[in-house]
């Protein structure tokens, strides 16, 4: 919303028109482009401001500014009544002009975004660190968990036509993650995890799928942006850490998914990078 000409309900109209998404904004911005102050949660109607060094503080507020006051009511009446189009349970209750709560709507967008029914949109600007606080909780609100999910990985050792192999959201399973991510800088060679099955810890041996090599972790940490918050013992089901490697140990390059190494039962399988988490 920092940019000039800012228009997020022409981008909801192309997703609509271009990708026959059924999207619907859950936030309106309060006001553009240099003016960006904040945004209107449309499920609470309550604005909110980021204020403080960076952005950091968020403030939430009943009063939202009557400049946006009418359109935030009425791109919330545009919200249920495109959510109504995707969720049964919130649909009988708009047909039958039942009260619709906060709680409704709220879980009407996670029942029709988990069923790929409903597609959220949020506003603001990162470069302001307005309203990212909101969408990361819109995250963790909306999507999916690890366990709401069917993933399905390929065994590289078998033929292409083979069947896929089902992961359990378990962390008593094989590990199966992927490297979505390899980053060259002042900390070395950093390469960005993703735990699909199992759990990784540090010191642990696993193994390249797609090279056929061996790779041991030798450290786990958190990142913060470009910030190095804290190391780690183990990343597990649904986190994303930081597995800090030697330069050797995985091409820039190469984005391979990594099993486990030790049993010999345990497949080498390779997530398909269309798989959603």
């Amino acid at each position: 919303m920092d940019r000039a000409g800012a228009n997020p309900f022409r981008v909801i109209g192309q997703l609509r028109a271009k990708l026959k998404m059924n999207a619907a904004a859950v936030q309106v911005p309060i006001g553009a482009e240099s003016d960006l102050a904040g945004v209107v949660d449309l499920v609470r109607m309550k604005a909110i401001y980021n204020e403080g060094t960076k952005g950091n503080q968020i403030v939430e507020s009943d009063d939202i500014p009557e400049s946006v006051r009418a359109f935030a009511e009425e791109k919330r009446a545009e919200l249920i009544e495109m959510l109504s189009e995707a969720d049964e349970t919130l649909c009988d209750l708009f047909l039958n002009e039942e009260p619709i709560s906060n709680l409704d709507i709220a879980q009407a967008i996670r029942r029709a975004t988990v069923a790929l029914k409903f597609t959220p949109v949020f506003v603001g600007s990162a470069i302001k660190n307005t309203a990212v606080q909101p969408l990361l909780d819109g995250v963790c609100a909306y999507l999916p968990n690890p366990g709401e999910i069917n993933n399905q990985a390929l065994d590289p050792t078998l033929p292409s036509h083979a069947p896929p192999v089902p992961l359990a959201a378990a962390s008593d399973a094989p590990l199966v993650g992927l490297a979505f991510k390899l980053e060259e800088g002042r900390y070395g060679q950093l390469t960005y995890m993703r735990v699909y099955q199992g759990e990784l810890r540090r010191g642990m041996v696993i193994y390249n799928a797609r090279t056929g090599k061996k790779v041991k972790v030798p450290r786990l940490v958190r990142m913060h942006s470009n910030e190095m918050e804290v190391s780690v013992y183990m990343l597990v089901l649904g986190d994303e850490l930081t597995s800090r490697t030697s330069s050797r140990s995985l091409p820039v390059k190469s984005v391979p998914c990594l099993v486990s190494s030790a049993p010999r039962e345990i497949p080498s399988t390779t997530v398909p990078p269309h798989t959603r988490w």
